[in-house]
């Protein structure tokens, strides 16, 4: 049976994305787009740009946050860990290194400790994606914090998916465009240089798209320093938020903790996403 998305759907995901960004390798010279020509045709330069993916087994960095949404602004550092295909953490701490927010997010679960409020959320992934009644995965939420591409609800993304997209490209940007179970739409954009520049996800008319730029080398592979979330509703933004990268290390040994406090409160992720007015 398909899913069909129901009138919480987006929020819901909304959720899980904008979760890592609120309270949720080293770099060398700057690397921008050169306004490389396409010359390849649509299957060696998808095949092309898979070989050409971010690779890592962990991933740690300290990043800015910038968000600007409903009801409120707000500014913090946040520190980034991630092990590739198992889990991926970040806490927020907005002064003198002090921990707010700790979110982690994995294969079966999202899991988040508000300090300030004395509450967390511990929710099944599987139950999230059954209520949003659309294709999203735990690899699919990793390859948007590392600007690649994907297919909805598979963990792993080869050649052999090509057929799936629908690919459109010009002298410098290709599209690859692809629909889930519920008729939702995902468009990447690349350029002539192999960087996936931006992707977009819609459900109806509500949107996320997800822009990546200032490209640098991290451990010879080319990784953007800045990422631009931004949910909307027709042409109502719900939220935006920017991540300015700081210094990422690939293949570094990485420790995760997840620790409740006792007397914590439990609420769920919609309570959670309600109280910070999106």
């Amino acid at each position: 049976m398909l899913f069909k998305p129901n009138s919480n759907s987006w929020k819901v995901l909304g959720c899980i994305v904008f979760a890592c960004l609120l309270v949720g390798c080293k770099s060398s010279a700057r690397m921008t787009s050169s306004g490389t020509e396409i010359m390849k045709t649509e299957e060696v330069f998808f095949a092309s740009l898979l070989e050409h993916s971010f690779r890592f087994d962990t991933f740690s960095s300290r990043l800015n946050l910038e968000f600007s949404g409903m009801q409120q602004e707000l500014s913090s550092r946040v520190q980034m860990k991630m092990i590739c295909d198992d889990r991926m953490q970040f806490s927020v701490q907005p002064f003198l290194g002090i921990e707010m927010v700790r979110v982690e997010i994995s294969n079966d679960s999202i899991k988040m400790i508000d300090r300030i409020n004395r509450r967390f959320i511990a929710e099944s992934y599987q139950r999230l994606k059954k209520e949003m009644g659309i294709d999203f995965n735990f690899q699919n939420l990793q390859s948007l914090f590392t600007n690649q591409l994907f297919v909805p609800g598979v963990n792993a993304i080869s050649t052999k998916h090509f057929r799936q997209f629908r690919i459109t490209k010009n002298n410098l940007l290709a599209e690859f465009q692809l629909k889930d179970s519920s008729e939702s739409i995902y468009t990447f954009t690349a350029d002539g240089d192999e960087n996936l520049l931006s992707t977009k996800i819609e459900i109806e008319n509500q949107k996320l798209t997800w822009h990546y730029s200032r490209f640098q080398t991290v451990d010879s592979q080319l990784f953007p320093m800045i990422m631009t979330a931004r949910l909307t509703t027709g042409d109502r933004i719900q939220g935006t938020a920017t991540l300015t990268f700081s210094a990422p290390e690939i293949n570094r040994t990485v420790s995760m903790d997840f620790n409740i406090p006792s007397g914590y409160k439990r609420v769920t992720l919609e309570q959670m996403i309600n109280s910070i007015g999106m």
